[in-house]
């Protein structure tokens, strides 16, 4: 199969691996034409009968194709070059489908979606717990859902459990919606020192990945988030945010009232073009540190419990998150 042919298919696959529900053509077509991506129901059904074939897809009754454990791998790993930015733009994405409003501490934000084992729940929350409890967390909300209770578009398997925590992108919606407009620099390992942000030992621009900076420092062993809570010393996961000047004091004031909704991350707002952490900043321009809202979950890892995670995955409304002294 040619190129343009095998990056249709692609563009298929993509389609349906967004939505929680089976598509046929017509809403393929739709949801392309959405995209940009102009495509007729007939070449449509022609590049679903090859996915068929090729174990990609699979047809569900009349309601339409879903996506295979084999099409969800090949869509992840295929023209991985093209995806170099993907990360930036899926950001970007969520962060305009958000909802939420600061006053009413409701609507729509975005979490991040871990996947364990049921039988590694009880110990992985008591790490959780502790994490939490040690403010390295973002703010104070979960979603802990059982086999089977859905949690957004995923179901966990009856022998998983799936947790949502909440992203550090939605400080960027929240301050977007409040009039505070932030550019995404870069993730991160940050260096604490008796509980003190000390600096970046290592650092991922997400214009520059096809993955989420934190899903990689954990699955690499290199965070000490467990240290950090239990002596003051360690490395989390943190990102760098710029803001322009003006909105600096306005950003101070907001950060007070991101704690007092539970979506407490702000760790550092600098000063108007003077360097922050030892990150260089332009002039007219503010650097701020935001805590990663993957830090229990890097917590959980360290203690060898295995962990499934996808950072940014998804928009929930906020009121169905949980404080975490309920549910750990």
């Amino acid at each position: 199969m040619d190129e343009r042919s095998r990056r249709k298919i692609l563009d298929v696959l993509r389609v349906l691996s967004e939505s929680d529900k089976p598509l046929g053509g017509t809403r393929i077509a739709h949801a392309l034409a959405l995209a940009g991506k102009d495509m007729s129901q007939r070449t449509i059904r022609y590049y679903l009968s090859i996915t068929d074939q090729e174990g990609l897809t699979q047809q569900v009754g009349r309601r339409g194709r879903k996506l295979t454990a084999e099409g969800r791998r090949e869509l992840e790993t295929a023209y991985v070059v093209d995806k170099v930015g993907f990360v930036a733009a899926r950001a970007e994405a969520l962060i305009y489908g958000m909802d939420f409003k600061l006053r009413q501490g409701r609507g729509k934000v975005v979490v991040n979606l871990s996947v364990l084992r049921s039988q590694d729940v009880p110990r992985a929350k008591e790490v959780m717990r502790r994490v939490f409890q040690a403010g390295y967390s973002l703010g104070d909300r979960l979603l802990v859902g059982r086999p089977g209770q859905k949690v957004g578009s995923y179901t966990p398997e009856p022998d998983e459990v799936v947790v949502a925590t909440v992203c550090s992108i939605a400080i960027n919606g929240v301050m977007l919606d409040e009039g505070v407009p932030m550019t995404n620099r870069f993730g991160g390992l940050l260096q604490v020192s008796e509980h003190k942000p000390l600096r970046f030992t290592q650092i991922i621009n997400y214009d520059g990945t096809t993955l989420d900076p934190l899903e990689i420092f954990i699955k690499g062993r290199m965070t000490s988030v467990s240290q950090a809570v239990a002596t003051g010393e360690g490395v989390i996961g943190a990102s760098f945010r710029e803001i322009p000047a003006p909105a600096a004091e306005k950003a101070r004031r907001l950060a007070g009232r991101l704690e007092k909704a539970g979506l407490g991350a702000i760790i550092l707002i600098g000063r108007p073009g003077q360097p922050l952490l030892e990150v260089p900043l332009a002039t007219g321009r503010v650097g701020m540190v935001v805590r990663g809202g993957l830090n229990p979950m890097a917590a959980v890892e360290e203690e060898g419990i295995v962990t499934t995670n996808r950072a940014f995955s998804q928009l929930l409304p906020f009121e169905q998150l949980d404080r975490w002294e309920d549910v750990l």
